[in-house]
């Protein structure tokens, strides 16, 4: 296992931000172009809903800026710093510049286990302190590539990103069994209310 940061490791071969829109973004349901933004972001920072993005005519967007399978989108401004994996990409997206977009050599890290190790206790520390008294929270591009960095074997990074997903989806089930066992309860009591 190396420890370095992501500045060292050869593996990361593109590290921007997101698309500028000099204007308010200006939804069209027809549009071609969907843009992820802060608010797609599910509340658990695992994933969002590609379906509900916004969508916008096509402009003379540049091609990094479209997302692929693999990319990772990182929230780069407040509070909440954390790494997504785009996984699927039926239509073209790109990201608004609250995100710094992460690509990777996979011959070297794969995507999942490097947005798995920048939502950890041990990363989200270090983007901590660099926001550090700055008055609104904002990480950098040489922040993130400053990362501090253990890059296990391939083998072991896929044994990792497997497990984290799977307890991510067992998350999820459990927090919709808590959801709907209130709903029935709470519907079963004033159903009793009701009935007197």
């Amino acid at each position: 296992m190396y420890k370095m940061t992501l500045n060292n490791v050869i593996a990361i071969e593109g590290l921007f931000s997101g698309y500028s829109f000099r204007e308010k973004i200006d939804p069209n349901p027809n549009g071609s172009v969907g843009v992820l933004q802060m608010k797609d972001i599910q509340t658990d920072y695992s994933n969002f809903d590609y379906q509900s993005l916004d969508k916008v005519n096509e402009f003379q967007f540049k091609e990094k800026f479209f997302l692929n399978k693999g990319d990772i989108v990182f929230v780069s401004k407040g509070v909440n710093n954390y790494a997504i994996v785009i996984e699927l990409v039926n239509f073209p997206i790109i990201a608004s510049a609250t995100f710094f977009i992460i690509r990777v050599n996979e011959k070297i890290i794969i995507p999942e286990y490097l947005a798995w190790y920048m939502n950890q206790k041990e990363a989200q520390n270090y983007f901590s302190e660099k926001k550090a008294g700055t008055y609104i929270p904002n990480l950098n591009k040489q922040d993130i590539m400053d990362l501090p960095l253990k890059v296990p074997p391939l083998k072991k990074q896929n044994a990792i990103a497997k497990t984290a997903m799977l307890l991510n989806k067992e998350i999820a089930i459990l927090e919709k069994l808590k959801t709907n066992r209130k709903e029935l309860i709470q519907t079963q009591l004033i159903n009793l209310i009701n009935n007197d």
